[in-house]
C-alpha cells in the first residue's frame, strides 16, 4: 500500500465512502476516490464539506436504489420546495396579523420595538429566504435557509438571555421541522419553483387581509395564544395537498409524491403539536406546560419517522422479488438466463 493511500486524506474519503452499499464500494470506490483526489490540493488532510454531502448523498441515493426506493431521493426537494412555501406563508400572516399588533391582545406590557416578541426576526429571515430563492435559487437558497434555521432554534435561548418575549414552543417547534426540510431545496427550481415564494407571500398577505377586515374591532389571531387552530389547520392543508397530489400521480403509474407525503408527515403533524398535546394530556386552562409540547412533539416525529421507514422496508421487499422474478425467468430478448449480478 502506497504512501498516498495511506494518507489522512484518503482515508477520510475512504471512511465516507462506508454510507455507500458494500458492492459498489468494492466495484467503484478506488475510482470515486481517485475523481475526488484529482479535483483537491494534496495538501488538504479533511474533505471539503462540499465533497462530504457529495458523497452522503450519493451514497443514500445508492441505498435507495438498492431498496427500489429511488422516488424517495427525487421526493425530498419537492418536500422542501413545499415545505419552505408553507414557512413563507405562516411567516407573513403571523408577522401582519400577530407581530404587529397591539402587545394588549398577547397579555404583554412592552413591546420589543416595534413587535410583540422577538419572533419577527426569525419570520423575517424565512421571508428574505424567500427572495434570496427566487433571485438566487440552488445554494444560495439552501445557505440563506440554513441561516435562518438557525435563526429559529437560537431566538428561544436568546430570547430567555435577553428577558425579551418569544413565541411560544408550540409554534418554533413547527417552524424548525420545516426549516429543516428546507435543507434540500433543488438546484435548478424552474421559473415556476422561483416564482413560488411570491405566491406563498400573496397566500400570507392575502389570508391576514382578510382576517383584518372580518374580524373588525375584535382580537381574532392577533395574538400566539389564539393560532394553535390556525397552526393545525395548516398542517392539514399541507399534508391534505402532498396526499392529493400523490394519489393523482400513483393513478397514473407515479409514486415519487407519495414519498412527499411521507417526508412532510413529521413537519404537518408538527404544527398540529398544541392541540395534540391538549388532547392527549386532558389540559384544563392555561394550555400545555413545555414538557408536555416536547413529549407530543417526540411523538409525532416518532412516528413519521416509523412511517417512512416502514415504507422504504416495504418497498425493499418488493423489489427484491420483483428481482428474484426476473431472474428466476429468462431474457425476453435473447433466452439465456441471467446471473444475480445481472440488472434486473
Amino acid at each position: 500500500m502506497t504512501t498516498e493511500e495511506t494518507s489522512p486524506l484518503v482515508r477520510r474519503y475512504r471512511r465516507l465512502l462506508r454510507i455507500y452499499p458494500a458492492g459498489y464500494r468494492a466495484e467503484r470506490g478506488d475510482e470515486i476516490v481517485g475523481t475526488y483526489l484529482d479535483l483537491v490540493d494534496p495538501k488538504r488532510r479533511w474533505p471539503s464539506p462540499a465533497d462530504a454531502a457529495d458523497l452522503l448523498r450519493g451514497g443514500l441515493r445508492e441505498r435507495l436504489r438498492g431498496y427500489g426506493a429511488l422516488g424517495l431521493a427525487t421526493a425530498v426537494p419537492v418536500a422542501a420546495t413545499l415545505a419552505l412555501h408553507t414557512l413563507i406563508t405562516l411567516a407573513l400572516f403571523l408577522l401582519l396579523q400577530v407581530e404587529f399588533a397591539d402587545v394588549r391582545h398577547a397579555g404583554l406590557t412592552d413591546r420589543v420595538g416595534p413587535v410583540q416578541t422577538v419572533g419577527a426576526v426569525v419570520w423575517a429571515g424565512w421571508l428574505l429566504v424567500g427572495l434570496v430563492v427566487l433571485a438566487l435559487p440552488g445554494r444560495w437558497g439552501r445557505r440563506a435557509a440554513l441561516g435562518a434555521l438557525l435563526l429559529t432554534v437560537v431566538v428561544p435561548t436568546v430570547a430567555t438571555l435577553v428577558g425579551q418575549p418569544r413565541p411560544p414552543l408550540f409554534v418554533l417547534i413547527p417552524a424548525a421541522a420545516l426549516g429543516l426540510a428546507t435543507l434540500a431545496l433543488p438546484d435548478r427550481p424552474g421559473w415556476v419553483g422561483r416564482l413560488l415564494p411570491l405566491v406563498a407571500a400573496g397566500i400570507g398577505g392575502g389570508t391576514s387581509a382578510a382576517y383584518h377586515l372580518a374580524q373588525g374591532n375584535s382580537d381574532w389571531f392577533t395574538s400566539y395564544r389564539s393560532t394553535p387552530e390556525l397552526l393545525g389547520m395548516a398542517g392539514g392543508l399541507l399534508l391534505g395537498l402532498a396526499v392529493v397530489i400523490a394519489i393523482g400521480r400513483a393513478a397514473a403509474g407515479d409514486d415519487r409524491d407519495i414519498w412527499t407525503a411521507l417526508l412532510l408527515t413529521v413537519p404537518a403533524g408538527l404544527l398540529g403539536t398544541n392541540q395534540l398535546a391538549q388532547a392527549y394530556w386532558s389540559t384544563r386552562g392555561g394550555g400545555p406546560t413545555w414538557w408536555m409540547l416536547a413529549a407530543t412533539a417526540g411523538v409525532v416525529t416518532l412516528a413519521g419517522a416509523t412511517l417512512l421507514a416502514a415504507a422504504i422496508t416495504l418497498q425493499a421487499v418488493r423489489h427484491r422479488a420483483v428481482r428474484r422474478r426476473v431472474l428466476a425467468g429468462p431474457c425476453p430478448t435473447c433466452g439465456h438466463h441471467p446471473t444475480p449480478d445481472s440488472p434486473a
